[in-house]
């Protein structure tokens, strides 16, 4: 059961990684009347708390995988 999680993990990571690469704005090349609408700054706002929560579950999930790896060394 460990080995499918850990490989579950890795792809987890490896498609969020890839998700933040491919998001990247350079905010200094917007021109100085870009603005959003009330409703494209509440998606944003939901969409960056939705990434956090995320990366959380990340965090842990490799907390995990961490310490499942420290019992085999150990054993």
């Amino acid at each position: 059961m460990h080995k499918c999680f850990l490989a579950l993990d890795n792809g987890i990571v490896k498609y969020y990684i890839g998700f933040m690469n491919n998001i990247k704005l350079d905010v200094e090349t917007l021109p100085e009347n870009f603005n959003l609408s009330d409703k494209q700054t509440l998606t944003l706002i939901r969409d960056l708390f939705e990434m956090v929560k995320d990366n959380n579950q990340l965090i842990q999930l490799l907390d995990k995988r961490i310490k499942i790896l420290e019992l085999k060394l150990k054993n």
